[in-house]
């Protein structure tokens, strides 16, 4: 008997790890650079640069980038100066399962970041940075989803969830159940280049001395097209400069929108878009207006992407056969397909009061405002040896965190004029998921965004923080099913056909389907309703059924 078969691609997870590395590094001011006399503003970002694969092993080789900001001591020039640097690393990573010829990705963040003062020329960095690897494979299996060609393929709208079909009433009977799974279409890195500019305020005046520049890619989203991948969202620029004329201190915030796209062959509207992403690469710089003056701030960044696209797929595959003048032996194999078991979006309102310490001054105005997601924990329980894992909460799950702000203000002291205020602001949502305790977790992607800040001065001491917090968490579930890959036909042995009785009452036990019914007496099920007129499937422990051979 023939199957006939339809090829199936999975993402599967081989293996993963989780590294954290702790950084402590002393760095010498410059000599050219005046003596620091306290820290105003810092940020620290991982750049991965190239990733290789060992026997069970993985080396990640990249850098940590800082920039920080200070308040010189007294006499100097500009009063403000910036060290700029890189501490390199590689790393090994044990990873199980893989060699040399897969592929791994990698996800970088600093889970802690902290710059002391030594003494007037050596500052102290320390951070943790913790580096998860990721092994995935693309797995192709075939599937029966008709036996021979009666007929065509059974249309998916009339199969919900089960159904059987009969060759020949007098010879075998099949029946399916609908396969939900995510074909994979495309798995690639690609980068996105972003090159956008804006036009300095009238009321402020030109650049003339550089001193920091920042920029921080800000609600980002992605939206898959005809084979393309499109990106949008917000660059979020920060200069701070010295007037050519006056030397006065300066600042300009702004954000850039920017849109783009990557291509992806293959692609369409339809599908489902897992994208991770990370700064690869950034350049501010200030040139002249038309009025030469340097007036007009560009952006030019690169956005590494990871990216995933998956198409749901909902396929009728045979899913058992028993025959009615014939015997029917089945090989089968389990095979495991991937599913998202939910998409969530979540929408959080944060608000906190944050003061300053006893000795700092007053804020007379807000410079500049950083807020980002720390580390995230979702609540999950390890439950088997396969590595799946399942929700602590019986239909919940709870996102934990910290959202870490740093602001820049200004206060009145002219020879001290920018000050840091720092707070760290954990969080706590939980959200209900139907039967997650019945469905084993794969993995799960999980972006974090904050968007609508407002700070507002409620005294000199406190600021009022109003931001949202805005999540975006796929969970994906495994779908194990015994595929069908032969069948085999024999006679009915005549010791099975004496021990069947030509003609029974049975009564239905609890858990019976007619499908099981009519497989062990090698009857089909259509016979079964027809003889007991029965106009659906549906059967109660108690009942009587004549079964007639």
């Amino acid at each position: 008997m023939e199957l006939i078969k339809k090829k199936a691609r999975t993402d599967k997870i081989k293996s993963k790890a989780l590294l954290q590395v702790p950084v402590e590094e002393d760095i010498n001011i410059s000599d050219f650079k005046p003596d620091v006399l306290s820290v105003l503003y810092y940020n620290g970002w991982v750049r991965v640069d190239d990733i290789k694969t060992g026997m069970n092993k993985v080396w990640i080789k990249g850098k940590m980038f800082y920039q920080i900001l200070y308040q010189a001591e007294a006499g100097a020039d500009s009063e403000i100066s910036v060290m700029e640097g890189e501490i390199p690393l590689m790393e090994e990573i044990f990873i199980d399962k893989i060699d040399n010829q897969d592929r791994v990705t990698c996800s970088s963040t600093i889970e802690d970041l902290r710059v002391h003062i030594i003494n007037s020329r050596k500052l102290s960095i320390q951070a943790v940075i913790s580096l998860e690897t990721k092994a995935e494979e693309t797995v192709e299996r075939e599937i029966c989803t008709e036996l021979d060609d009666i007929g065509g393929a059974v249309k998916k709208h009339n199969i919900i969830s089960e159904g059987y079909n009969e060759i020949n009433p007098q010879d075998i009977v099949y029946r399916k159940k609908v396969l939900n799974y995510l074909e994979t279409i495309t798995r690639k890195r690609d980068l996105l280049r972003i090159h956008e500019e804006t036009k300095m305020p009238d009321n402020l005046p030109s650049v003339g001395t550089l001193l920091w520049k920042s920029a921080e890619p800000v609600r980002i989203e992605f939206k898959p097209y005809e084979d393309k991948l499109n990106v949008s969202g917000e660059m979020k620029v920060f200069i701070v400069y010295l007037e050519d004329i006056s030397k006065k201190i300066l600042w300009f915030d702004t954000i850039l929108p920017f849109s783009g796209s990557v291509e992806c062959a293959g692609c369409s509207e339809y599908m489902i878009a897992d994208v991770s992403y990370a700064l690869n690469h950034e350049d501010i710089t200030v040139r002249e207006d038309s009025n030469a003056e340097a007036r007009i701030v560009g952006v030019e960044a690169a956005l590494e992407l990871e990216i995933r696209l998956y198409e749901a797929g909902a396929i009728p595959i045979v899913s058992d056969v028993y025959g009615v003048t014939c015997e029917i032996n089945t090989s089968t194999d389990n095979a495991e397909f991937r599913n998202l078991y939910s998409d969530i979006y979540i929408d959080q309102n944060i608000s906190s009061l944050i003061g300053i310490e006893a000795n700092e001054p007053q804020i007379n105005q807000i410079c500049h405002t950083q807020a980002v997601v720390g580390s995230l924990e979702l609540v999950m329980d390890k439950t088997d040896k396969k590595g799946y894992t399942e929700f602590e909460t019986n239909e919940k799950v709870k996102i934990k965190g910290d959202i870490l702000i740093n602001i820049l203000y200004a206060s009145s002291d002219e020879h001290n004029q920018l000050h840091p205020l720092r707070k760290s602001i954990p969080f706590e949502i939980e959200r209900e998921l139907a039967d997650i305790m019945n469905n084993e977790i794969d993995s799960y992607s999980i972006d974090a965004q904050i968007s609508s800040i407002q700070i507002n001065i409620k005294d000199g001491n406190n600021v009022d923080l109003r931001c949202v917090l805005n999540i975006h968490m796929m969970i994906y579930n495994v779908v194990a099913r015994d595929i069908i890959t032969d069948i085999n036909v024999t006679p009915i042995s005549p010791e099975v056909i004496e021990k069947l009785p030509g003609f029974a009452i049975y009564y239905v036990q609890p858990g019976d389907s007619l499908w099981q019914i009519g497989k062990k007496y090698y009857v089909s099920v259509d016979q079964i309703k027809e003889i007991n007129n029965l106009t659906d499937d549906m059967i109660n422990p108690g009942d009587k059924l004549l079964i007639v051979k």
